[in-house]
This record gives C-alpha cells, sequence and structure tokens, in this order.
C-alpha cells in the first residue's frame, strides 16, 4: 500500500513539473527541471555539470558528462577548525572547481539525490565567493529519473582542468557566524530556524560529528525537507506553497541551522534564491560549533 502512494505521489508530482513555471520564483535561473538541464547540457558549449554525492553513489549511476565533488571538497581541511563541517576556504574551492573543467564564464548546473540540499550547500559556497552562473537541477536525480532520461554508470568523463580564480565580489551576506547566532538567542530579533529531523531537534539523537545532544535556544522548527515534495520526485514547492510555510520570515529576516552548514543552506536556497527574502543567512557551524561550546545553552524535550 505504501508503494502504491509513492508511486501515486511521483505520477501527480511528475505532472506537476511538466507544466511547472520556473519564472514564479523570485530568482528564475537559480532553478530548472532536468528537461530544461538537457537541453542546456546539449546547446550551450561551457557547461559544467556537478553531482554533489558520494563517488560509490556517482559509480553507480550519474547524469551523462557530469563531474563529482563530494562534500569532503567543498569543505574546510582537518587542521583548519577543531570540530568539523566548516566551508572550503575560497583558495581551495578554486582548486577543486579547475579541476572539473570549471572557468570563470562556465554555466554549472548542480544537483544530489537527497532534493539538492548537498547541492545547494555547493550553490551557497560559490554564491558567497562570488560566482552567481549557476543552477540547482529540480528533483536531482529522482527529477532525471522522472523525466525518463538515462544515466551513466562509472567514473565518467574526464574533466579537462582549469585554472580557475573566482572574479566576482564576495558576498558574505548569507553567512552567519557564532556571534550571530548568539546575539539573535539573546536580543531575540532574528528568528533561528532549526532545519533538522525531529530527533535531532528533541535531543533524542546525535550525528556524527556533534558534541552534545540538543537544539539551540528560542528557534523555530521546520525540517529543510517541508520545502520540497519529498514523498514524490522530490522537486521544490511552488512560491505559494513555499509562502504558506515561510511567510512569517519575508519581514523578519532568519538564520538557518542544521548539523553542519548543508540543510540549511538548502532552506536559505528557498528562502532567498526562491521567494526572494532579505536578511536570510546561514550558520555554517551550526549544530556542530555550537555543541562544541560547552558553556552554550542548549535546549531538549
Amino acid at each position: 500500500m505504501k508503494k502504491l502512494l509513492v508511486l501515486v505521489a511521483m505520477v501527480l508530482t511528475t505532472v506537476v513539473a511538466m507544466a511547472k513555471d520556473y519564472s514564479q520564483y523570485a530568482n528564475p535561473k537559480a532553478l530548472v527541471s532536468a528537461e530544461q538541464a538537457k537541453k542546456i547540457m546539449e546547446t550551450e558549449k561551457n557547461v559544467v555539470v556537478i553531482d554533489t554525492r558520494s563517488s560509490a553513489h556517482f559509480m553507480a549511476g550519474h547524469i551523462p558528462g557530469a563531474q563529482n565533488m563530494w562534500r569532503p571538497a567543498m569543505g574546510a581541511d582537518k587542521d583548519e577548525y577543531p570540530f568539523g563541517g566548516m566551508r572550503a576556504s575560497k583558495e581551495k574551492m578554486e582548486k577543486e572547481l579547475g579541476k572539473l573543467g570549471v572557468n570563470s564564464d562556465t554555466y554549472v548546473l548542480i544537483y544530489d539525490a537527497k532534493a539538492d540540499y548537498d547541492a545547494a550547500r555547493l550553490w551557497w559556497v560559490l554564491d558567497m565567493y562570488g560566482f552567481h552562473n549557476v543552477s540547482l537541477i529540480d528533483g536531482g536525480v529522482d527529477g532525471w529519473k522522472v523525466a525518463g532520461f538515462d544515466f551513466q554508470r562509472g567514473f565518467g568523463d574526464k574533466a579537462v582542468a582549469q585554472e580557475f580564480k573566482f572574479k566576482g565580489k564576495e558576498d558574505y551576506s548569507k553567512l552567519a557566524v557564532l556571534e550571530d547566532v548568539k546575539s539573535a538567542v539573546d536580543t531575540k530579533k532574528t528568528p533561528i530556524i532549526d532545519t533538522r529531523s525531529v530527533a535531532e531537534h528533541e535531543g533524542t539523537t546525535t550525528k556524527k560529528g556533534a558534541f552534545r545532544p540538543g537544539r539551540i535556544p528560542s528557534e523555530i522548527f521546520i525540517p529543510w525537507e517541508t520545502a520540497v515534495n519529498y514523498e514524490g520526485d522530490k522537486t521544490f514547492k511552488s512560491v505559494e506553497e513555499l509562502a504558506k510555510i515561510y511567510g512569517e520570515f519575508e519581514d523578519r529576516g532568519a538564520i538557518a541551522y542544521c548539523q553542519s552548514g548543508v540543510r540549511s543552506a538548502h532552506t536559505t536556497f528557498v528562502l532567498t534564491q526562491l521567494l526572494g527574502y532579505d536578511n536570510v543567512k546561514n550558520y555554517d557551524g551550526s549544530w556542530i560549533e555550537w555543541s562544541y561550546n560547552k558553556d552554550l545553552p542548549a535546549d531538549k524535550n
């Protein structure tokens, strides 16, 4: 019965996706359908598709021609922080993108198999370092599969390495650091959104890397996947649906957090790129950094 319901949901979301109007979003270029992505790959010359899954998942089946960049490649080196999960430096990102054949004029398409939350993390890092010629593929692997397109197995096509340097102006307006979050807790002026799972939010479990269970005080709980058709093709919901979920942040702004700033990057993408809200920040350190600081308070159920 459950399989039947999932199948029905996928059929319904497929019908919706076929008629989906991406101009409804605040930044229409931020998101493209699988069909649009395929056309771009076939007609544009300087395009690099980046699969942000692990190498094992990539080799099991990826969008033809895609390059692989798993989370460690976009994360800080181990000796940079006393805890894990932080973003990579600008210099490291330049090297990693260059390996994949990206140059300053490349159009980058990003996807994953988790409704694009790892893809959104890469978008967030690129946006911060001034590279904006980027789109997420709506639905990621699921969207591609529902569209009926083929996958490529194995290592994939070898990229022609480039000497890549970020040319755009760095923009840290979507980054929250520890002091920003402490201020939000103390003043209660900026809402804090916990985008994690119920168990993490309630403090009944922790993910690897966290130093203790719990949640940042005074936060609002909206799991990241609320923004997508998670039981269907994992595409993003319409502006109308998203506004009903996140409308309270339109005038107030927000700081989103999760375990390590990945799922909260997805929520940041939704609020800034799809809804066009200002003063929205992703807390890079997220629960890992907060839990590392033993003197900081934590709530639990």
